[in-house]
């Protein structure tokens, strides 16, 4: 079958004659490629024999099939376009066909080892056709299309309305559109994607493949810090306490040298206070006396309570802690300062660190950081998914 690019004529040729028996009509948008393109994809060496435009009937969805002979053997291909997104499809048949299967509540085909899900279903008809045709159909009685997706792969299977038994398979792949630029037009800018094709891949880290990534990391994580803390030695590596009134608040105190011995590890400072409705806090310097390099950090404390309405209450604490990693070894003091409030009678404060504390706080905050990432990238899977399936049909 031919159909005139001029005056849509559709040409058949008969047993002893070539006649016409209807048009098609004039096509609604411009095509990107025409009949006669040569070019290389998947691959292999392509002529554009057929240039149609289809639709799908009581709708204004409009979309190019663009049918492809392959060079050496003749073979057709399809390539099909709407909204700027392109799939690649090649005919099925024989043992190659999909087959009936079901994911738990979701009905779909088989194919290739994986399972497509069915996306949509409508009637497609021909509204504008220019070049060859290698099969017989009536184009204006329109064909019955289911489609499968399986991102990046999908299946359409046409059937004949008027005759179930007459039924085609399309296996494919989602295509780039610089693909089908390098491939007929010699890498010519392509128009913009709109929106999300059903095929369409979604850029990125599977969230699934990432999730039990993040459970092997965070369980070895544990594991290694586990083996760690039950190695580590809590040493006792200084311990101060100092009576602060007004004659001694915001003076520097350099504490004897100390040595940490062994490699880097952690450092847990406490301040141990008996302040009462009040606050007082310590600056601290912790200064290695081989390089100079000095850690500094304020930990404070406060305490208030009383009674309101008959009942007794309480908030602040008056023990504090705080942490320093990654400290190695050598000699060091610290440098304290200590202040209070103004109004507040005299503080008597504990200073204590220990040296090579066991901890799991390194591994669970990394853990923690791992799964928030890991439900940021399921959020963004999931929209994108979500727009995807907004164009079904079903």
């Amino acid at each position: 079958m031919y159909v005139c690019g001029n005056c849509y004529a559709v040409i058949e040729v008969g047993p002893r004659a070539i006649h016409s028996s209807y048009t098609l009509h004039r096509p609604k948008r411009t095509p990107l490629l025409r009949t006669g393109m040569r070019g290389v994809l998947k691959e292999h060496a392509y002529t554009i024999i057929t240039v149609a435009e289809r639709y799908e009937t009581n709708t204004d969805y409009y979309w190019f099939e663009y049918t492809l002979m392959r060079d050496h053997d003749r073979k057709l291909a399809f390539l099909s376009t709407y909204d700027s997104h392109w799939n690649f499809l090649e005919p099925l048949s024989g043992a190659d066909l999909p087959k009936p299967a079901s994911n738990g509540d979701v009905t779909g085909l088989s194919w290739q080892g994986g399972f497509f899900e069915r996306f949509s279903k409508y009637r497609a008809k021909y509204n504008y056709i220019d070049g060859e045709l290698h099969w017989q159909s009536n184009l204006r009685k329109g064909l019955d299309c289911v489609e499968y997706i399986c991102p990046p792969r999908l299946l359409a299977v046409e059937t004949n309305p008027y005759d179930q038994r007459e039924k085609d398979y399309f296996g494919g792949t989602y295509t780039l559109p610089e693909e089908v630029s390098n491939a007929f037009l010699n890498g010519a800018a392509m128009p913009p994607r709109i929106g999300i094709a059903p095929a369409q891949p979604a850029k990125g880290i599977d969230p699934q493949r990432f999730l039990k990534g993040t459970l092997v990391f965070c369980v070895l994580a544990l594991v290694i810090q586990i083996m760690y803390a039950f190695n580590s030695k809590k040493v006792p590596v200084f311990n101060e306490r100092i009576y602060m009134d007004t004659s001694n608040v915001n003076k520097p105190v350099i504490s004897p040298s100390f040595k940490l011995e062994g490699g880097t590890s952690n450092m847990e400072v406490q301040l141990e206070t008996d302040v009462d409705n009040s606050w007082c806090e310590v600056e601290v310097n912790l200064v290695n006396e081989q390089s100079g390099k000095e850690t500094a950090f304020v930990i404070g404390a406060e305490y208030y309570s009383g009674v309101s309405d008959g009942e007794r209450w309480s908030e602040g604490d008056r023990m504090q802690k705080e942490f320093v990693c990654s400290v190695p070894a050598g000699t060091y003091h610290f440098v304290t300062t200590f202040s209070k409030d103004t109004n507040g009678p005299p503080v008597s404060i504990g200073l204590t660190a220990w040296w090579d504390v066991p901890s799991l706080w390194n591994a669970v905050l990394l853990s923690i950081v791992m799964a928030l990432v890991a439900i940021v990238i399921w959020a963004i899977r999931r929209s994108f998914e979500s727009r995807r399936w907004e164009g079904s049909n079903l």
